[in-house]
């Protein structure tokens, strides 16, 4: 049971050096032990107790003052209005028969889907070292002490904390434990955290290790109890202000050790990719060291661009570093210095790497003082401490972040009200015109059938050249990544970098490596992205081959009538990928992709590309394949390395060159980003070879589909009528949307 130990010796007119200094421990353990009284040792606690005159008895009976926690209001009433009123409007109409065509079109249950989504609430995710007090900080926010902390690293499992009027009417406890398979997992077995899935009744119901009240959170939730029951996730529900507004997810601590053994670290980066919002947690003592600054690059890469939907949004508006245990023991003056100092660290770490690509995927200035105003403190017991941080929180989630996403909800439901019915549109008219003259139809389908050989020859050449391009461009990118990593990683150039960079030994040694990897990775990333670029026009030019098949027939005046989009099916041949490598650009360059949100059902992997948050592609299959574990356990270990190693005998600078060069070397850094370049390159053949089988699977579909409407059987006419109809049916249907965007928004605060 928790007793309020801090109320009893603020009470009491003491300090925790005080407190400390009678109990014969250290005031960091009183303050930890504080905010979790229930991992005291009893006997200390009756002791502990004696100094305020309170016997156990009288303090375990005695109500524990509730948290007051922030309060962001209910800014998406608005919207769910909204959206409710789309569903009754598509329970309304008609329904659209789902047809066969070549062409997929979107239905109404298509748009039932995508309505779940935008409903979804934006996640806060809490992440940071082991021991950070996230949990405390979690609870600080929610105005509750339900989730475990404790003076050890505590949580083990991924902790989804959503408002209780978000329990499914299934479902009628507090918490949810569920076992690592309750995800589903993409093409290479990674986990991909759909909080749809939450609602799940029959995969809730398979997957659940435990279930019931806030008791069963500490029992399975943390490490030290249950370690052999595998839990993976909770779920919990409570009333709490902040839920109105967010889901806030509690996960488990990164390691000091190397990242790759900890299943805990595993957790961690895969719901980190869900992050809207990102509190980054360093206690205020060593505040953002080596290891911190590693793991901050891979997770600014990650972060989604809100500033891409709305021109109010803040620069780096959705993350959070906050210095946690800023207690009284540090002094205000030093509480001021600890943030300014780790900013300019920080800033000076990622300038030329992961904030530089930010700003070229945002198209906005990110200084050094935009870098430190996202810098917080945290300690709940001082007004002044925590104070800034709860209210620029609140902020972001009652305005700057329903403004963004209402922005996107609207740009994208505007993209599908529009786009939509111009594709049922030109497929009705084309249908008419067959249907006035059947015997052209016969012919059209003769002069295609005639030049089929012609065509799957075109179409097996292009698709060979685009084959033989991705391997031109893996090779050149790999080869460009290996001369430099010859230019930077050598001694005279990493010696030039430590004396350019770094003023003390100290420092050099701890923020050196990751400063490598980061200079490693913008560099691959470059490389990648430009040769990305360069894949592109044979691409186009493969799809074009199929649209140059109707327009370009020998012996006809006139192009095919029944339109097909060949575009349309390599990107439905996509969905359900989410590393497609190199066509991320060419996706990217699309342009307006409303006629495919619904169709292709790709909605995780354009908002991966940056696509439907309105950022330029973002080379997420190679942040995924060497941002990861792997590079972040490179990074901590040489770090670790330098740390324990003894300088002597020429300068410093040169010593610690070679042991930086040498150590590189032996953890064979360069040839894990090489694998990492291969792996992309892989993505993109395997995602390309995907894409073109479903085009050409679609065009067999789409010639068999002219022999049946222009078939001399009288049913056919029939059928071209029956297919009308329908059609008619669904362009009515998304041409009456009822959605406006006057007077939701104000128009000046969304991007076009």
């Amino acid at each position: 049971m928790n007793i309020d130990l801090r109320g009893y010796r603020q009470k009491a007119g003491m300090g925790q050096v005080q407190v400390a200094s009678i109990l014969g421990i250290s005031d960091r353990e009183v303050s930890l032990y504080e905010q979790a009284s229930e991992t005291v040792p009893m006997g200390l606690l009756v002791k502990w107790l004696q100094i305020f005159g309170v016997d156990i008895a009288t303090a375990m009976s005695a109500p524990t003052p509730p948290l007051k926690g922030i309060d962001p209001g209910t800014p998406y009433v608005e919207l769910y209005r909204r959206l409710n009123l789309l569903n009754q409007y598509i329970d309304a109409s008609h329904k659209v028969n789902t047809l066969d065509l070549p062409t997929r079109l979107a239905t109404p249950d298509d748009l039932k889907r995508q309505l779940n989504r935008y409903r979804q609430k934006p996640n806060v995710v809490l992440t940071g070292g082991f021991d950070a007090g996230k949990s405390h900080m979690a609870n600080a926010l929610l105005g509750s002490k339900n989730l475990p902390v404790g003076y050890q690293p505590a949580t083990r499992v991924i902790t989804f904390i959503r408002h209780i009027e978000d329990r499914p009417e299934w479902f009628k406890g507090d918490v949810l434990i569920f076992e690592e398979g309750f995800w589903l997992k993409d093409e290479k077995g990674k986990q991909i955290i759909d909080l749809l899935l939450l609602d799940d009744k029959e995969r809730c119901e398979r997957y659940c290790l435990q279930a019931g009240n806030f008791d069963i959170l500490p029992k399975y939730g943390v490490h030290g109890s249950n370690e052999d029951v595998a839990a993976h996730a909770a779920v919990v529900y409570m009333e709490s202000p902040l839920l109105q507004a967010c889901n806030l997810i509690d996960l488990p601590g990164y390691s000091d050790q190397p990242d790759e053994v900890s299943k805990d670290v595993e957790k961690a980066n895969s719901a980190a990719q869900i992050a809207d919002v990102l509190l980054y947690a360093s206690p205020a003592k060593g505040h953002i060291n080596g290891q911190d600054m590693i793991r901050l690059g891979g997770l600014v890469r990650l972060l989604p661009f809100p500033e891409n939907e709305c021109d109010n949004f803040p620069t780096l508006g959705n993350f959070f570093i906050v210095a946690t245990h800023a207690d009284p023991s540090i002094s205000d003056h030093q509480l001021q210095e600890i943030p300014d100092k780790a900013s300019k660290r920080l800033y000076n770490q990622l300038n030329e790497s992961a904030l530089k690509e930010r700003r070229e995927q945002t198209n906005r200035f990110i200084t050094e003082e935009d870098f430190k105003a996202r810098f917080f403190t945290f300690w709940s017991e001082r007004h002044d401490r925590c104070q800034r941080l709860f209210d620029d929180l609140t902020k972001t989630l009652e305005e700057f972040l329903p403004q963004a996403r209402i922005c996107r909800v609207q740009r994208e439901l505007q993209a599908i009200k529009e786009d939509n019915p111009n594709k049922y549109s030109s497929q009705i008219e084309a249908y008419q015109k067959t249907l006035a003259d059947i015997d052209l139809g016969r012919a059209q389908l003769q002069a295609i059938e005639d030049n089929e050989s012609a065509h799957q020859k075109e179409t097996q050449h292009k698709r060979n050249k685009v084959d033989q391009r991705i391997n031109e461009l893996k090779k050149d990118t790999k080869v460009s990544f290996q001369k430099y990593v010859e230019q930077l990683l050598n001694v005279e150039t990493v010696e030039q970098t430590i004396r350019n960079k770094y003023s003390d030994k100290k420092e050099a040694k701890e923020y050196l490596s990751g400063y490598l990897l980061e200079k490693l990775q913008a560099e691959a990333e470059n490389l990648i992205k430009a040769n990305s670029e360069k894949l592109t026009p044979e691409i186009e030019a493969f799809l074009g081959s199929y649209q140059e098949a109707l327009l370009k027939l020998p012996n006809l005046d006139i192009s095919i009538q029944i339109p097909w989009d060949a575009q349309g099916s390599f990107i439905g041949g996509l969905a359900g990928l989410t590393s497609i490598g190199a066509l991320s650009a060419w996706a990217a360059a699309l342009g307006n992709l409303g006629g495919y949100i619904l169709v292709a059902q790709l909605v995780s992997l354009l908002s991966a590309l940056g696509i439907s948050l309105g950022g330029t592609a973002a080379v997420i299959a190679f942040v995924a394949a060497i941002g990861g574990p792997i590079v972040l356990a490179v990074g901590l270990a040489a770090a670790l390395a330098f740390a324990l190693g003894s300088l002597f005998g020429e300068s410093w600078e040169k010593r610690l060159a070679k042991q930086t060069v040498k150590y590189f070397e032996e953890q064979r850094v360069h040839e894990k980003f090489l694998e990492g370049i291969d792996q992309f390159w892989q993505d993109t053949t395997k995602s390309f070879e995907k894409g073109a089988n479903a085009v050409e699977v679609d065009w067999n579909k789409y010639i068999q589909h002219l022999r049946e409407i222009t078939s001399p059987k009288t049913d056919s006419k029939e059928r071209i009528e029956e297919i009308i109809k329908i059609l008619e049916v669904g362009r009515d249907f998304f041409a009456g949307i009822p959605w406006s965007n006057t007077n939701f928004a104000p128009h000046s605060e969304c991007k076009n």
